[in-house]
């Protein structure tokens, strides 16, 4: 997945569940600062932290 379809899909179910950075990083087990990276398309974050984030959208859905 491309970092930008990435932070598509965060903004999307963030807003269509009205979760805030804080509740989505506490319920993907994976820190704010992470959140944000995947967000903005950049900085330090693993294809396993990817698709942890991923499993816990599609697992809400």
């Amino acid at each position: 997945m491309k970092p930008e379809e990435l932070s598509d899909t965060i903004i999307e179910f963030q807003s269509k569940h009205d979760v805030s950075d804080t509740s989505l990083a506490f319920a993907s087990h994976l820190s704010v600062e992470k959140v944000h990276a995947m967000k903005q398309g950049r900085g330090n974050f693993t294809s396993d932290e990817v698709n942890q984030m991923l499993d816990y959208i599609q697992s809400q859905m």
